[in-house]
């Protein structure tokens, strides 16, 4: 007999959303780093430019619970150990005032720390300095509640907070420095979701199978990969998609043949 074999991508991608393009910002990149000059204002700004919102490819579009902003901070002193004590003095104050600006629903998650030796004219007799620069991410609560305009105001704050530190930055001596990332929506735990993915990805193997089998020869999955991570993309400050990553092989039997 004669077995006939489908292969079947069903990966993370199946459904649809209207919304912002993967990775897309909600709001601008803002970054001082040593040196750097701020620009002028214009007297007049130009009239606001539509964002390009393509179509988001996602199994699952769910409420975000969370904006996410990564940053680095970089303090310079002649002794790595100072100059480390100087950064976390740093982080200190930028979590105080995202609290203060937020109502307390910020959190600074530490991530890593560098050390870059570097020469600089005033060094003289105490030789190159060394520049340490750590990074994190902060972390805003989004009530569920929270409408649109709510969840704008906590995305203000956070722009507020980002010029109040590049002011501070360029105030100083030109030994700090400040980077942030840009601001986006988020789904804290993403795993929170697997079992309902998994289902509707379930539902979808199953309806094409039945769609696209013979009577005499069903249709069944076969070779089903682990599924990997959940992908999650921003669409908008209330919408966030999630996909799950599935690869199986649906396989076509024919009927046994009948034995004398």
């Amino acid at each position: 007999m004669r077995t006939a074999v489908l292969a079947l991508a069903l990966l993370a991608g199946c459904g649809s959303a209207s919304g912002a393009a993967p990775g897309s910002a909600l709001s601008p990149s803002y970054a001082t780093s040593l040196g750097s000059t701020s620009a002028s204002m214009p007297s007049m700004l130009p009239a606001p430019a539509l964002p390009s919102r393509a179509s988001v490819q996602a199994d699952l579009v769910v409420r975000p619970d969370v904006l996410v902003l990564g940053f680095a901070l970089q303090e310079t002193d002649a002794d790595p150990q100072r100059a480390l004590t100087a950064a976390q003095a740093a982080v200190a104050n930028l979590e105080r005032q995202f609290k203060e600006a937020t109502g307390g629903a910020s959190t600074v998650r530490m991530l890593g720390a560098s050390f870059t030796a570097v020469f600089t004219e005033k060094a003289g007799s105490e030789g190159d300095a060394v520049s340490a620069t750590v990074d994190g991410v902060i972390e805003v609560r989004l009530a569920p509640e929270l409408d649109f305009w709510a969840r704008s105001r906590l995305a203000a704050a956070v722009a507020q907070v980002r010029r109040e530190v590049s002011a501070a930055v360029q105030a100083a001596d030109g030994r700090r420095g400040a980077t942030f990332g840009q601001l986006r929506a988020e789904v804290k735990e993403p795993e929170g979701h697997r079992a309902q993915l998994t289902e509707q990805w379930l539902r979808r193997a199953r309806s094409f199978a039945e769609a696209a089998q013979a009577a005499s020869a069903p249709l069944l999955l076969v070779d089903c990969a682990p599924p990997g991570a959940i992908e999650q993309r921003p669409i908008s400050l209330l919408e966030v998609g999630l996909s799950l990553s599935v690869a199986c092989r649906l396989n076509a039997l024919s009927a046994e043949p009948k034995r004398d």
